[in-house]
């Protein structure tokens, strides 16, 4: 049942408001199923739009995992190049120094 609030004022200028019953001539029966389709549609849409929404989030969070790990390697990588570097010129230079006399 469809209701309608009307406004109004009335002779001594208070305003008035009734509540009619009355129903829309606009939705007849031809055009329900049509609504109902067209409900059944924007359901389907809000759950696709839902999912993908759920996707995106959890596509977000795998790439900031791969970023922390990325980063973790990154730093483990530059530490043990940096390590290495310093063992072998310090290697070479105790070398250099053992051959030095024999050259000279």
């Amino acid at each position: 049942m469809l209701y309608a609030v009307t406004f109004g004022a009335s002779a001594d200028g208070a305003s008035d408001r009734k509540l009619t019953d009355e129903r829309d001539d606009y939705l007849d029966a031809e055009s329900v199923p049509e609504l109902a389709s067209l409900l059944e549609e924007l359901r389907h849409v809000t759950r696709r739009m839902r999912s993908d929404d759920d996707k995106v989030t959890e596509t977000n969070d795998w790439k900031w995992a791969a970023r922390v790990i990325d980063r973790l390697c990154f730093c483990v990588f530059s530490a043990c190049l940096g390590l290495l570097t310093v063992v072998f010129l310090g290697l070479a230079g105790s070398r250099l120094a053992q051959t030095d006399h024999i050259i000279g």
